[in-house]
This record gives structure tokens, C-alpha cells and sequence, in this order.
């Protein structure tokens, strides 16, 4: 009896051990950016969902059921940091009960603090100002070279996370990187036209994809940020883009775009709709083609 009760305990273990051998690494970012950076990283060794779509603002996500029961299973948290998910994931966290993924955690991985922020305050900031973040403009993803500095972030945990497969994390992380410098030279070039441009956007989140293709935001739509446009605003705006002929305005496709066509019929300027994330759009289901429909939005109305 003994003997027969043995054996399958032998086999149960001997399954365990083999399947965990080759688990893969559950994986959960607050961002489709995030997420696809992660998948061409981990590739096959892990699993990522991501807890909000690329065709919304993340800043505006709400805490979901849904949400909670991804994070209770993750070995990692990505997220964006800089206060973008602020008003939705810490909710999110303390209900998953997850303590691998907690702040201070090394299933926690704020990749804010892998690049440099910009637009950081040093004053005072009170809600008459608008959506103004303290810690600095949080899309800086909108920058390749920050893709960069995001993958080695992401593979440098995986690695820690998973030592078996730093070699493989470490091999797709420089594949990445050979990709993406070749990327961005034709990026570059393709919309050279724009170097040292000023140009109009609706909101002040196209920062770093200016820093990136060099041309100067003058002015936004936004009055401030998060605020709608009033008449006067826009009737300044008129004038502006006469005086230092602006011949671009830059625009997510979840703002409102009667304001982008006022301006377009008072002054002929050109509104290039701006994929902001990978999943914006069907076809951009990975970081390389976010930045392929970002330089075809400002070709397709050129």
C-alpha cells in the first residue's frame, strides 16, 4: 500500500518541478507601451496583459474588478510613474493583496525612474493651474530613446526575476536596441521638415516626441491643461499662428477636434492626429509601428 501511494506522489512532485521549470513570468503594465516593450523583451518566456487600452488616456482609467484580479497574479507591475496612474492604482494594488508587486518590491518597476523627466515643477501647484503634474510630464515614452532605456530597465529586472534566462532577455534586449537605432534614423529623416518648427498642441503631452524630432511647441489649445479652449483663447490663437506662420497642429485622437478645425479654417493650418500609444489604432501593435503611424500622420496631411 505504501508502495502504491509512493509512486504517485514521485510523479505529482517530478510534474510540479518540471512545470515550474518552466513557468513563465506573469507580467502587468498600467500602459499597451509598456506592455509591448515587455513582450519584446521576455517574448515567449513571459505573459503581459496590460490594465488599460491604447486607445484611452490612462491618466483617466478607473480601478476595475478586472484589473484587480491581473495584479493579483503578476510576478511584475510595470508601470508609467510620474503620477500617471495616480489616481487609480493604488487603489488597485491594495485590493490585489499581491505583495510581490508593492511599491519597494522587485516585482514593482516604476520606469519613471529610468529616464529623464521633463517639465518639472518647482512651485507651487494648486488646481487653478490645471492638469499639471509635479513630477514632471509623465509620456515620456513618446521619445524612442527613452524605449530604449525602458527595454534595458525591463530586461535588467527580467533577469533578476528570472536568472535562468538573462542570457535570452539580454539577447532580445539587443535586438531591440539594433532595431530601434535603425528606427530612429529613418524616423528622423522622415520628418526632417519639421527641425526647429513651432508648432501648436492641444495638450502638453507631446512633449518628448518634440524633444525627439526637434521642433518647438509654442502654444497649446489648452488654454491650461486639462481646460478647454475658450473663444478668446482660440481668437489669440488665430492671431499667433499668422505672426510666426505655424503651419502644424498636433493632436491625440481622444480630444474634441472642433477647436483643430476652427483654426484649420481660419488659417489653413495643418492638424496632424497623433497615434499617442501602441493600440491607438489596430495595426500599431508593437512599439516599432507606434512611431512608423506617427510619422505617416504628419506625411498623410503634409
Amino acid at each position: 500500500m505504501k508502495k502504491n501511494i509512493f509512486i504517485p506522489l514521485c510523479c505529482l512532485l517530478w510534474m510540479f518541478c518540471f512545470n515550474n521549470s518552466y513557468a513563465v513570468l506573469k507580467i502587468v503594465s498600467t500602459t499597451e507601451d509598456l506592455a509591448a516593450i515587455a513582450k519584446a523583451i521576455g517574448a515567449d518566456q513571459v505573459q503581459v496583459v496590460s490594465l488599460t487600452p491604447g486607445t484611452r488616456d490612462p491618466h483617466y482609467a478607473e480601478a476595475k474588478p478586472s484589473m484587480i484580479h491581473k495584479v493579483f497574479s503578476a510576478n511584475l507591475l510595470l508601470l508609467i510613474g510620474a503620477d500617471l496612474e495616480s489616481a487609480w492604482l493604488p487603489a488597485v494594488l491594495r485590493s490585489s493583496r499581491n505583495a510581490k508587486v508593492q511599491p519597494g518590491k522587485p516585482g514593482y518597476l516604476d520606469l519613471s525612474q529610468s529616464v529623464k523627466i521633463l517639465g518639472r515643477s518647482h512651485t507651487h501647484i494648486d488646481r487653478s493651474m490645471g492638469d499639471v503634474h509635479a513630477a514632471g510630464n509623465p509620456h515620456y515614452w513618446l521619445n524612442p530613446d527613452n524605449g530604449l532605456l525602458i527595454a534595458k530597465a525591463i530586461k535588467n529586472r527580467l533577469s533578476q526575476l528570472d536568472a535562468n534566462h538573462a542570457d535570452f532577455y539580454h539577447e532580445n534586449f539587443s535586438r531591440f536596441a539594433s532595431q530601434l537605432t535603425e528606427k530612429k534614423q529613418q524616423w528622423q529623416q522622415a520628418l526632417m521638415f519639421l527641425h526647429n518648427k513651432p508648432v501648436i498642441a492641444y495638450h502638453n503631452s507631446l512633449l518628448y516626441l518634440a524633444d525627439f524630432f526637434q521642433f518647438m511647441i509654442e502654444k497649446e489649445l489648452e488654454p491650461k491643461p486639462g481646460i478647454s479652449p475658450s473663444a478668446t483663447h482660440l481668437a489669440n490663437l488665430v492671431q499667433l499662428i499668422h505672426k510666426k506662420n505655424i503651419q502644424w497642429l498636433i493632436m491625440e485622437p481622444y480630444y474634441e477636434q472642433r477647436s483643430a478645425d476652427f483654426l484649420k479654417r481660419k488659417t489653413h493650418i495643418k492638424v496632424a492626429i497623433i497615434p499617442q500609444s501602441v493600440g491607438a489604432r489596430p495595426e500599431i501593435t508593437n512599439y516599432f509601428q507606434l512611431f512608423d503611424a506617427i510619422v505617416n500622420s504628419f506625411q498623410v496631411v503634409q
